[in-house]
């Protein structure tokens, strides 16, 4: 596994990140518990040490499986997790940044997560209702009190970015980036090289979308995917034959198109964490093989190539 710091916090962190998104559930289907505690235990073995998950993934249950999994190894890895979407009894999502939220959200956190300290606390979206100064102020209040070690953001534009600065240390951001989604290059991702903001990027497999596994007429059950344009209609059929073509270049280097997307986000020169999902040990097995492919300039070239031709 290759290991690389996290911007200015000075944690040392695995390239390949694992994130657990849909270890909550929820949104992504039928979920065993059981299943994502094996995945955990098995990314350990394997050299990762970055767990990205959010308080609202499965309204918790994300943050549980976690805990349960990295028993008896918490030093040995970084916790990441996420503020700012509250839900009520009902299941309703808003977004919330308050300083009364947070310093809340943060306890709940902990407690769920089974430990006394978070390693990264990052705002999960901007909330319009909610002054940027009063959400980064009491983010800091959190280190103050030792429960939180380094703060970071999600999801936030070049300029949001700038502003939250502003008002206090945010050291990483976290922002989509694959093959299929690369708007964050056009700025967002050379300030963050810039100011040595860490980031590591989400959705580096596009929602199982570079993985391969997909077929033409495909019916998904979960309702992140039901909804999402990139796997409906003729866009599907479209980014279903650029994949089979990265699916042959990739195995001209003898691997596959999820260690390709993975090595692809790695390229990146402002990017240190490349987050994964994975539901089974065997589905994180395979994405680690894109953390040591070092891709040339040629090969990016020809990626690029691919990725217009439809």
């Amino acid at each position: 596994m290759d290991y690389r710091t996290l911007g200015s916090t000075g944690m040392s962190a695995s390239a390949i990140g694992l994130g657990t998104w849909t270890m909550g559930g929820r949104w992504w289907g039928q979920i065993d518990d059981a299943d994502s505690v094996a995945t955990i235990k098995r990314a350990l073995d394997l050299g990762i040490n970055f767990f990205d998950t959010a308080d609202v993934y499965g309204f918790g249950r994300s943050e549980k499986v976690l805990a349960e999994a990295l028993k008896g190894r918490r030093e040995d890895v970084l916790i990441a997790t996420k503020v700012g979407l509250r839900w009520n009894n009902r299941g309703q999502i808003k977004n919330d940044l308050s300083r009364r939220h947070i310093l809340k959200a943060v306890d709940e956190s902990l407690k769920r997560l089974q430990t006394d300290y978070i390693d990264l606390y990052q705002a999960h979206w901007p909330d319009p209702n909610t002054s940027v100064e009063e959400t980064v102020e009491a983010l800091m209040e959190c280190v103050e009190s030792g429960k939180v070690r380094h703060l970071g953001a999600s999801n936030l534009s070049t300029q949001q970015l700038l502003e939250y600065r502003k008002y206090g240390p945010i050291e990483t951001l976290q922002p989509p980036l694959n093959l299929f989604e690369r708007h964050v290059e056009v700025q967002v991702l050379p300030e963050c090289y810039k100011q040595n903001v860490g980031v590591l990027s989400y959705g580096s497999l596009c929602r199982g979308l570079l993985t391969g596994k997909f077929k033409p007429g495909h019916v998904f059950e979960d309702k992140v995917r039901q909804t999402d344009p990139l796997f409906n209609g003729e866009t599907f059929g479209r980014n279903l034959a650029v994949v089979e073509k990265l699916k042959k270049f990739a195995g001209e280097h003898q691997k596959s198109v999820s260690q390709l997307a993975a090595a692809w986000v790695l390229a990146h020169r402002s990017v240190a964490i490349a987050l994964c999902g994975a539901r089974n040990p065997r589905q994180i097995e395979e994405n680690v093989g894109g953390a040591n492919w070092p891709l040339s300039y040629e090969e990016l070239k020809e990626i690029d190539k691919i990725m217009v031709q439809t």
